[in-house]
């Protein structure tokens, strides 16, 4: 069984090459009919015959049968030889584009990532088929709606490309014209147009002009932004730190002198309770003239009477020139000896000047309150009247004006004869006239097929008015139609590639008007058999 599913491969890879993709189908699904669909038991000759099946399918336009053959194939080549194997990173981009194709994005993305770097590993970050896989990333990212991420790996993979390969190599070309599809899906217009110009040019130098990448580009330039395109919002930007409090640049200067270290503490006197029997008193200060039950307590907040402190009893051994009074030095006699020159942390602080104590007391005033501005909702309406009567009165008079002066221009009919009819205008040229609107479900007009045996190119005409994209059919004659393509409004010709050289193919094209209106052209074929 392994040596005839190795003959039935290098058959098919055979056909493949001459460009009989259906045949290579056949051959591959007689012989893989048969076969048992356990990856597990898979030899490396069914492994393979499985993953070619699954490129012709999708070279066929058949994504959704390709899907399983791709997935058989990658796992029997994993288990067969390993995960770096060249064989099983093959199968695995296989996998990878039948998913994206089929809409799995979210898998098709992370195959894409471990083939970029099993093949990094092996052939070098420059390597094209690396690029070439990061291109196909940056597709998938695109169509997970990671547009800037997208955007940015393809360019970083076109310059990096340019620059090892040089501008006319066709994979560039590609990655560019892709590259200017998706900035301009995007809004990002100036990009786009200079991207798109760049790839034109580069094919119009490096390729010949009929070459169907040349067709291509040109096409893709031309066509308009995918209207459904919506770039997500990008995520908020994250609240900045707060600044730290900035660092104090005066020195803190303390409200007494600090000792040096070496002084010590100041010494106390010794504190001697009083005996359990002696009571305690705290005597109190009268100033005379006051009774005892007013007797008022100086306290830090509130200054004591001038008066009262000159009939404290001092200490009788307290010197005169050293009693300290409020009004003499705003200093107290403790500190006003180490208030020279350079004190350690002592700066005299000046008193405030006393303000005048006011004569008047703050009366209360009371005032009535505010009258509210009232609002005149009809005022717009009464100007909109009076501009609209004006405008009415002058059209009015215009229109009278007018009509006077005709009758005066015109001379009065003859007596008993009657009045002679206007001469008739004179014709102007004829006036410039753009295509009427086509009516809705008008299919596509002038549909034409042009066979060249390894591609066919379809033209039409898109109706004027139109707003709807195009939806491109075919498949062999006789058999039922699949889709080939979804274009945008507006586009007006296709090209296909990859069909068998023998087979006959037929084709129609639709124009969406609404998700109720579909116009459909007549079918197309070729005439390759007769």
């Amino acid at each position: 069984m392994s040596s005839g599913f190795a003959d039935l491969t290098v058959q098919a890879h055979q056909l493949v090459s001459e460009g009989d993709l259906t045949g290579a189908e056949r051959l591959l699904a007689d012989a893989l009919s048969d076969a048992d669909p356990r990856p597990d038991n898979a030899s490396p000759e069914l492994a393979e015959a499985a993953g070619l099946q699954a490129r012709v399918l999708v070279a066929l336009g058949e994504p959704h049968s390709a899907r399983g053959w791709a997935a058989f194939a990658y796992a029997a080549a994993t288990r067969l030889f390993g995960r770096s194997d060249e064989r099983t990173v093959t199968a695995a981009a296989t996998l990878a584009a039948v998913l994206h194709r089929v809409g799995s994005d979210a898998r098709a993305a992370r195959l894409y990532s471990d083939v970029i770097i099993e093949l990094t590993a092996r052939d070098g970050p420059e390597s094209q088929r690396v690029l070439a896989a990061h291109a196909d990333l940056a597709t998938v990212e695109y169509a997970r709606g990671q547009c800037e991420v997208a955007r940015d790996r393809l360019q970083d993979a076109w310059e990096l490309h340019r620059e090892v390969y040089g501008d006319g190599h066709p994979s560039g070309i590609k990655m560019l014209a892709k590259l200017g599809a998706m900035e301009r899906d995007c809004g990002r217009y100036a990009e786009a147009h200079e991207h798109l110009t760049l790839a034109e040019e580069l094919c119009r130098l490096h390729l010949d002009p009929d070459d169907p990448l040349a067709a291509q580009v040109a096409g893709l330039a031309r066509a308009a932004a995918d209207p459904d395109h919506v770039c997500p919002a990008p995520p908020p930007a994250p609240a900045p730190a707060p600044e730290p409090p900035p660092a104090r640049t005066t020195p803190v200067v303390p409200a007494a002198r600090v000792p040096p270290q070496d002084e010590g503490p100041h010494d106390l006197p010794p504190y001697s309770p009083p005996a359990l029997d002696e009571p305690v008193e705290t005597p109190l200060y009268h100033p005379p003239g006051r009774a005892a039950e007013t007797a008022h307590v100086p306290t830090p907040r509130t200054a004591p009477d001038a008066d009262a402190l000159d009939d404290y009893p001092w200490p009788p051994d307290e010197p005169a020139d050293q009693l300290w009074r409020p009004g003499a030095d705003p200093l107290p006699p403790t500190v006003v000896g180490l208030t020279g020159d350079e004190p350690d942390g002592v700066r005299r602080v000046p008193p405030a000047p006393p303000e005048p104590p006011s004569r008047y007391l703050p009366v209360h005033v009371p005032r009535p309150p505010a009258a509210e501005r009232r609002t005149l909702p009809w005022l717009p309406l009464v100007v909109l009247g009076v501009v609209v009567a004006l405008l009415l009165g002058t059209i009015a008079v215009i229109a009278g004006v007018s009509r006077v002066d005709d009758r005066r221009d015109t001379p009065p009919p003859a007596t008993g004869a009657p009045a002679s009819s206007a001469p008739p205008p004179t014709s102007a040229g004829p006036a410039p006239s753009t295509p009427a609107a086509a009516k809705p479900g008008t299919p596509p007009g002038s549909f034409t097929l042009t066979d060249r045996r390894d591609s066919i190119v379809l033209s039409w005409t898109y109706p004027p008015g139109a707003e709807g994209p195009v939806v491109v059919a075919g498949g062999r004659a006789g058999q039922p139609q699949g889709t080939f393509a979804t274009l945008p409004a507006g586009s007006a010709d296709y090209i296909a590639y990859g069909l068998d050289r023998t087979t006959d193919y037929c084709f129609t094209v639709a124009l969406v008007w609404s998700t109720d209106t579909v116009a459909r052209t007549g079918p197309v074929c070729t005439t390759r058999r007769r």
